[in-house]
């Protein structure tokens, strides 16, 4: 089967400074060209790749983001780009139209909490943003990365959605291997409150079942592993490797140098990560969403009926929404 997606890691640049994430303070790589990115998006679509996820740090910092969106369209390829939204003002008008799934990150309900979270003064250019995306006709999604220190907010960050008249969704946080720590796993509490917000904001509030049902199972178990990042998601670096298994837990980064797909298909350590994918010691209790996400679109158990379930309501939350979206 086809991979689903491609997480392509244009920059590890970042303008803010969140707590939970330390992409920020890593020394960037050289990134790779207009050109190499285009041939490497050529070689997903061949692959049978559906969605292009340009990430980082902060993908607006990219210069040429525009055009690699417009490249990726152009090949028939759906589109996300989640931002901090601190250029998403500057790139607004140039962006209309070629991001299927437009996501603003968002940590808490009000000036302080988000601005505390993010390490920058940013809450006022998010609301900004997201007026100034639904009068180009988008319909952004608030991307709420839930963590202990802010759960028992998500009412108020719902309520915040309601008066934007835009979704959130709800991202439990997650820490790496040797990292995992109880003050950013998931609880059960987390789990309660991601549950009851949903019920009780239904229609402004998603999340994913799958990834909740995991999590209440302890994540990944490395005997019976549910994760297939290797055959669901292919992974790039911003200088132009092949990393497997996943970003997170990367074992090894290939230089690909315009033979991304003989790699993906016939290169050695490609079968040999697909062969071990969940498996490893540090895939282990692991609940990194953005890759168990794609992979219950993998096989058949219960996984793959939340996570169809889930993605269901969420088309017709969002189909009702563009049609409040004002053009």
């Amino acid at each position: 089967m086809a991979p689903l997606v491609c997480n392509y890691y244009v920059t590890y640049k970042c303008n803010a400074r969140c707590h939970f994430c330390d992409i920020w303070a890593l020394t960037p790589p050289p990134e790779s060209s207009y050109q190499t990115i285009c041939a490497n998006l050529r070689d997903l679509k061949r692959l049978g790749v559906k969605y292009v996820d340009f990430t980082g740090g902060e993908p607006l910092l990219r210069p040429d983001i525009v055009e690699l969106y417009a490249e990726s369209k152009r090949l028939g390829l759906m589109t996300t780009l989640t931002t901090n939204t601190i250029l998403y003002p500057k790139k607004a008008e140039a962006l209309r139209g070629l991001v299927d799934f437009l996501n603003f990150s968002l940590d808490g309900p009000d000036a302080a909490s988000h601005n505390q979270s993010r390490g920058v003064d940013i809450f006022e250019r998010l609301i900004e943003s997201v007026h100034l995306a639904r009068a180009l006709g988008e319909y952004p999604t608030l991307n709420f990365t839930v963590t202990a220190q802010n759960f028992a907010r998500i009412g108020e960050v719902a309520e915040l959605a309601r008066r934007l008249e835009v979704r959130v969704w709800l991202n439990p946080a997650f820490t790496a291997h040797e990292h995992y720590n109880s003050a950013k796993n998931p609880t059960p509490a987390i789990v309660a409150a991601i549950r009851g917000a949903a019920e009780r904001y239904r229609g402004t509030v998603g999340y994913n079942r799958a990834a909740l049902a995991l999590i209440e199972a302890g994540g990944n178990d490395t005997t019976r592993p549910r994760c297939k990042a290797v055959d669901a998601v292919i992974v790039i670096s911003p200088d132009d490797k092949l990393l497997l298994p996943c970003y997170h837990f990367a074992q090894h980064a290939a230089p690909i140098g315009g033979r991304l797909y003989d790699l993906y298909t016939e290169g050695e350590k490609v079968q040999e990560y697909r062969t071990s994918q969940g498996k490893l010691k540090v895939c282990e209790s692991c609940t990194v969403w953005c890759y168990l996400i794609p992979s219950f679109f993998k096989g058949l158990d219960r996984y793959t009926l939340l996570n169809g379930f889930t993605y269901a309501d969420e088309f017709f939350a969002r189909r009702r929404g563009r049609r409040g979206v004002a053009v």
